[in-house]
């Protein structure tokens, strides 16, 4: 099953109870895979080894539908260390929605993240 990531909503008072109902009929022009491997070969370009996207969630917005592709740090004598961030691909455009800034703070979370497994 695919998590449907609906942030943007805030229920305005605490409540015990919440119902939230959602129809939405659309082409997916980029699969879940794509997106995935396109976040995976920007990323290796772009930062480096070690990072690999894991599974998208599919994250309705107002404006658009984004496969959001979480990034995960692999050393090779410890293996999975943890999650440096996260990158959106448009699911209808495949356009992948991550500039320098972001992808300068990922690779600077991958090294933050390396440097303290070492302990």
């Amino acid at each position: 099953m695919t998590a449907v990531d609906i942030s943007d909503v805030t229920p305005q008072v605490p409540m015990e109870q919440v119902t939230i109902s959602i129809n939405i009929t659309t082409a997916l022009n980029i699969s879940a895979f794509a997106a995935r491997q396109k976040v995976n070969g920007l990323v290796l370009s772009e930062v480096g080894t070690g990072i690999g996207g894991d599974t998208p969630s599919l994250v309705v917005e107002r404006q658009r539908i984004l496969w959001r592709v979480p990034l995960f740090l692999s050393l090779p004598s410890k293996g999975r260390i943890g999650q440096v961030g996260s990158i959106d691909v448009d699911a209808h455009t495949g356009e992948v929605l991550a500039d320098a800034k972001t992808l300068k703070e990922i690779g600077d979370h991958a090294e933050r993240l390396a440097a303290g497994s070492s302990i």
